[in-house]
C-alpha cells in the first residue's frame, strides 16, 4: 500500500482564544468552524480554517506563554519541534503591507537565495510564526 495523506490540521496554544480567533479571521480571513471544550482539564478550543488548511487554536488553563526566542525564526530553529507554518497568497508583497497596516508584528521580510520572490515572518498576538510565501515560487512542488 502506497500512503495518501494530506494535512488535517495544525494546533497552536494561546493566552487568549477569543483575542486569537478574532486575529486569525480579520488577519487570515478565515471563518469559524466549529468550538468545543476539553471537560476534564478546561481546554477551550476553536478551530478556523478555509477551503485549504483548518487551525486548531487551544486556550489551555494555566499556560505558559512562548519563550521570547521561540517568536522569531533564528531562535526557534535551535530548538526541536514544529517551527512555523506558512500560508502562500498571490501578491504577497501587498498582503505584507495590508498586514503592517492592521497592526501585525513583522518579525522579517526577505528575498529567499535563488528565487525570484518575497517573503516575510509574522507573529500571531501570542508570539507563534507565521510565514507568508508567494503562491508563483513554491519551494516543495506545486499545490
Amino acid at each position: 500500500m502506497e500512503p495518501h495523506v494530506r494535512l488535517h490540521h495544525i494546533a497552536i496554544s494561546v493566552e487568549d482564544l477569543e483575542r486569537s480567533v478574532s486575529w486569525y479571521k480579520e488577519m487570515l480571513g478565515l471563518q469559524e468552524i466549529r468550538r468545543m471544550t476539553i471537560e476534564h482539564n478546561g481546554t477551550k478550543i476553536a478551530f478556523v480554517g478555509n477551503e485549504q488548511f483548518v487551525i486548531e487554536i487551544l486556550e489551555v488553563p494555566g499556560h505558559n506563554p512562548i519563550p521570547s526566542d521561540r517568536s522569531h525564526p533564528d531562535g526557534d530553529n535551535a530548538t526541536c519541534g514544529v517551527k512555523h507554518f506558512c500560508i502562500i497568497t498571490d501578491g504577497n508583497i501587498e498582503y505584507i503591507e495590508w498586514l503592517k497596516s492592521k497592526g501585525a508584528t513583522i518579525v522579517f521580510e526577505f528575498q529567499p537565495g535563488g528565487i525570484e520572490s518575497y517573503a516575510a515572518f509574522i507573529n500571531d498576538p501570542d508570539g507563534n510564526v507565521i510565514e507568508v510565501f508567494d503562491t508563483n515560487n513554491l519551494v516543495a512542488g506545486q499545490r
